[in-house]
This record gives C-alpha cells, structure tokens and sequence, in this order.
C-alpha cells in the first residue's frame, strides 16, 4: 500500500509535465467482434471506477473546438481538466489560439483552381501522407479512454496519417505499434539511466517505429492549477506502460535527463540509425546547434501551453525558427491547430506540416478510435475547402505571400 501511495504521489508531481492529444475498426473482423470489445471496455470501465470513455463511433463534426463541449460530458471531469488545462495562468494557451489573428490570410483569386486538381498532400521524413498534419505526442491516453493510446493510434492509422507515441503512454509502444495500420514515431524522454533510454530506443525501433521525436520542452514537473485543487486526481490503476515491470519495461520514468544536449542527438541517431526530430524549439538561435547535431526536422512548439506559462506562441515562433532553418530539413508545428486555416497559416510560415494535439483527445473520448479519424478528416474536409479560396492549388504553392502579419507577432519579426 505504501509503494502504492508513493507512485500516485509521484504521479501527482510529474505526470502533468507530458503533453496529454463512417470506417470500422481495422481490427475487428466483424460486427460482433466489436460489439463484444466495447462490451469488455465497459466492463473494464466499471470495475476501475473511474469512468472513461468506451466510446466508438463516427462523428458529425461541425468545428474541432465544438467538440470540446460533448468531450466534457463524455468522460470523467478529471479527465477533462487534465487535458485542456495548462501551465500557470494559461496565457500561452490562449495565446496559442489568439496569435493565428495576426497571421491573415492573403487570398489570390483567378488561380483556376478546381477541386478535382487541389493537392493537400505532403511527404515528411519519407512518409506520403494524404493531409499535412498527423497526431501530435500525447501521453495518459486512459484519462480519457479505456482503451488509451491503442484507440488513438488505431484512429490515425484509419485516417492513414502518422500516430507519434507519446513516451508517457499509459498502453505500452508494442501496443500501440500493432494498433495502427498507419506510419508511426516515437517521442522520447531520455532518461537519466542511460541503459533504461537506449532500452527504450531498442524496442521503438523494433516494433516499426520510423523516427524519434526528442522532447526538450518537458523537462520537469507541471500541471494546471485547476487539476492540482482537485487534488491531482490520477487514475488509481494507471501506469507508465512503457516502464511497467509487468509489462516488460524498466526504469523510473520520473528520472528524466534534464541537461540535455546536442550529444544527446548523436546517441539516438547512433542507437537507432533512425530520423531524429526535436521537439519544443522557439529560438532561431537554437537552430544551428541541433541541425550540426544530426536533427533530421525540427519541430516548433511550446507544448500546448503545459509547460511554462508566458512562451510565446508556437505560430509567432515559427516565421524565424523556419528562416533559421533555411530549407535544411523539414519544419514541423504544434500548439494551437483548430482550423484549416491554422494548417495554411502554418504551412505559408515555413512548416512543412503540422501535429494536432488536443482536438484528437476530444474525438477520442467522445468517439474512441472512429472518433479520432472523424476529427482528422474533418479537418482535412475544412483546409481543402480553405485552399480553395485561398487560391493555392497544392500545399506547394503556400508562402509567405499569402500572409500578411499584424499585431504583436509582427512585432515579434522585426526582434
């Protein structure tokens, strides 16, 4: 009972500095198959008390911040305050949203552009993807469904994007590797135990993982002031399924290697001969130090907001971090994407593409694994429709010229 206490204590500490975003199942042979495992999932759900979702089902998505609403009502109100709260006062993550004003769209007409020729396809690190965005990192999936991380992966790999698994993934990486149909990544939070990080990269590249996502934007404690009054109200029967002993994991996961460094790039990448992204950069000063490194993308964030309060927004960063960049290897963003025009705002900023966080955790809860491929085609639906009168027949086409920045984010360029 005592070592139980002090993980939940643990987990009330660190836990909330992870960043917690019509088909049938792929898995489910049949009608009943699926029936009988939402039947399971329910019976899970019970026996836990704790109440999450064993939804899975299609949704009508009207806007993906519209979704918010039936996600409270769908999962236990801990769940919900866990993850749409951030760090501090939550400047950065209305910021986050605010910030996309500044960046208004410059249309170009008589382009002769047709539905029939519009091309939202991007290739990122080797993959084709459909649309130009895939599901960002995010961890404690069982917060807010029963089936965690295999639900949401599954969901992605229907909407054949990429799922990148979050480090504090509740479902262990095997898991989730055999949920999704679609490419996948890896995020890791490098340990201070060496052999428990190299461990880790071992099996994610066994499993099919195709690159690694560095995070070096959560380094330490942080949750919402909102969870913490509650009490930090973590499920009671929820692990790290990655360091699970009885899962075939090792190591304290709350052990984090803090000082990291572009050495730590060369380690993966010798380890794992696999793409390197680094995730959480905002400084274009930065940039030099991790490219030299061997980083293969970088990836522009301040994640979600959780982690430090008052960091600008991740769309203000990006015009400078991509300049930095020059075209040397691709650019992704998180932090903020509702809209279409947030993906085309991003994109005609310097991203090559973009990662959705918390509106697929809304999918997933309120529609399980359909859930989630209904919000990333309902994006997909809403940025095809935004090119076309903005007036870019391919993602190819989006530059700067299509922007044009006001506000405190144009401040933040002439700096």
């Amino acid at each position: 009972m005592t070592n139980r206490r002090n993980f939940l204590g643990y987990a009330a500490t660190a836990i909330g500095a992870m960043p917690f975003a019509g088909v049938a199942l792929a898995q489910a042979s049949t009608a009943s198959a699926s029936t009988a495992k939402a039947a399971s999932g329910a019976a899970a759900a019970a026996a836990s008390g704790y109440g999450a979702s064993t939804a899975n089902t299609k949704l009508e998505i009207i806007s993906l911040s519209a979704l918010e609403e039936p996600f409270k009502k769908a999962i236990p109100k801990a769940g919900y305050v866990f993850v749409t709260g951030a760090k501090g006062d939550e400047w950065t993550l209305r910021e986050n949203r605010r910030a996309m004003e500044d960046f208004r769209i410059v249309t170009h007409r008589l382009t002769g552009v047709s539905p029939d020729e519009l091309d939202i396809s991007v290739n990122i690190l080797g993959h084709k993807l459909s649309y130009p965005f895939f599901v960002a990192p995010m961890g404690a999936h069982r917060m807010v469904h029963e089936d965690g991380e295999v639900a949401t992966a599954r969901g992605a790999g229907m909407a054949e994007t990429i799922y990148c698994s979050s480090g504090a993934s509740n479902k262990t990486l095997e898991q989730i590797a055999e949920a999704t149909t679609g490419p996948k990544w890896f995020q890791l939070y490098f340990n201070q135990d060496v052999s428990v990080t190299k461990s880790l990269l071992r099996r994610a590249k066994k499993a099919g993982y195709s690159a690694i996502v560095l995070t070096a934007d959560a380094l330490g404690p942080g949750m919402s002031d909102s969870f913490r009054a509650m009490g930090a109200p973590f499920r009671s029967d929820m692990t790290f399924g990655n360091h699970d002993p009885a899962k075939g994991g090792s190591g304290n996961f709350f052990a984090q290697k803090v000082d990291l460094t572009p050495d730590d790039i060369k380690m993966i990448k010798k380890e794992t001969g696999l793409p390197v992204i680094v995730k959480g950069i905002l400084r274009a000063e930065d940039v030099d130090p991790i490219i030299d490194a061997g980083a293969d993308a970088i990836q522009v964030s301040n994640h979600g907001g959780r982690q430090v309060d008052g960091v600008p927004a991740a769309i203000s960063a990006l015009p400078l971090v991509a300049k930095a960049v020059g075209g040397r290897v691709p650019v992704i963003m998180d932090s903020g994407i509702r809209r279409g025009i947030d993906v085309i705002r991003a994109l005609a900023m310097g991203a090559d593409c973009v990662a959705v966080g918390r509106p697929v955790l809304y999918g997933l809860g309120v529609g399980g694994a359909q859930g989630v491929t209904s919000v990333l085609e309902a994006l997909a639906d809403e940025l095809r429709s935004d090119m076309l009168l903005t007036g870019a027949k391919s993602i190819a086409d989006l530059d700067a010229s299509y922007i044009s920045i006001t506000g405190p984010s144009a401040e933040m360029q002439k700096n």
